[in-house]
């Protein structure tokens, strides 16, 4: 078991970008993420992560659903929790870059959260072992501007959150 496990996902290009004729500069096969510098095409960086995940367009075979990206990245979080572990899921980006939608997802294309929360809940119900008890902790932050908020208690946001 890896302790650290990195993923990178390409969401599609967003209604300016399509208004500005932009490209995708992205290309990924397996593990690797290629980017090609748009002023060189000549000139491309290979990376390889844990998973790399292309959603840019749903038409392609190789289209990462909502449901990939749990299976690959939520399964393991949950069992690792169930395993006695404390686990968390950063997700990094700058605006607009598909987070929010890996995360929590929309009420038809659930995200990791919801599909995580949802399992897990099911696997408390199904336990049967009476001797066996499960306590749940939760905290969903948000790192922006170098500020700290508390998405699930934003009366706490007048407070100063310290990164520790």
């Amino acid at each position: 078991m890896s302790s650290v496990k990195v993923a990178v996902r390409v969401r599609p290009l967003n209604s300016r970008e399509i208004k500005k004729n932009s490209k995708c500069i992205i290309e990924m096969q397996n593990n690797s993420t290629c980017i090609t510098d748009p002023s060189n095409p000549k000139n491309k960086k290979t990376f390889s992560f844990d998973h790399s995940y292309w959603s840019a367009n749903p038409k392609d075979d190789h289209f990462a659903t909502q449901q990939i990206v749990y299976n690959d990245i939520g399964k393991e979080f949950l069992s690792h929790s169930f395993d006695g572990y404390n686990t968390c899921i950063f997700a990094y980006g700058q605006t607009g870059s598909g987070k929010s939608f890996t995360m929590m997802g929309t009420q038809d294309l659930k995200g990791i959260i919801p599909q995580t929360c949802g399992e897990m809940f099911e696997r408390i119900t199904e336990e049967t072992d009476e001797d066996t008890s499960f306590g749940v902790e939760v905290s969903y932050m948000e790192i922006y501007n170098e500020k700290v908020h508390d998405l699930l208690n934003p009366a706490n946001n007048n407070k100063n959150l310290r990164v520790r």
